[in-house]
């Protein structure tokens, strides 16, 4: 039920590398959302996202924690580009689920689809000016769709916080 998946799309390459949105997202990101139950209720989420390229400009590390008043996810991801495409691997910690990713990335955006057993989902994060829209959509968990707007709010490009924000 607490599966993550990100909003599907099959996107060209076009523009910069995957490597220069990845490395434009490194850092630490964090804002509020919305998540949609399969039954038609809805909650506010804080969600807060670390991306990190560990030195390497294919790959991305991706932490995503959300939480509402009844939900929680945490969401761990490993992707590797090759061009413009995208593979790798995921797991949900809450609901221990774990699948493959595949998916496309652009200058300012990543798209990915996740396959794990018995559900699917679809995953987009759209970056631009220091700001992220993140949209998730699942088939065959408790919720339908997660919607979340992230910013580096008082973080500098790297993901530190600043001295006035501690």
């Amino acid at each position: 039920m607490g599966v993550i998946v990100f909003l599907a799309g099959s996107l060209q390459f076009a523009g910069a590398a995957p490597q220069d949105v990845f490395g434009s997202m490194s850092g630490f990101w964090m804002g509020p959302g919305r998540i949609e139950f399969t039954e038609g209720a809805s909650e506010a989420l804080v969600c807060k996202a670390y991306y990190t390229t560990a030195g390497q400009a294919n790959r991305l590390s991706i932490a995503l924690r959300c939480a509402s008043p009844s939900q929680k996810i945490e969401l761990r991801a490993q992707l590797v580009a090759q061009g413009s495409n995208l593979t790798g691997t995921w797991e949900e910690r809450t609901y221990n689920a774990s699948g493959t990713v595949t998916g496309q990335a652009t200058d300012q955006q990543i798209t990915f689809s996740i396959d794990g057993a018995g559900f699917t989902a679809t995953m987009q994060v759209i970056q631009d000016s220091g700001q992220q829209t993140v949209s998730i959509t699942t088939q065959g968990v408790g919720f339908k769709t997660v919607s979340v707007a992230l910013s580096r709010n008082a973080s500098d490009q790297k993901g530190q916080t600043s001295p006035t924000a501690r």
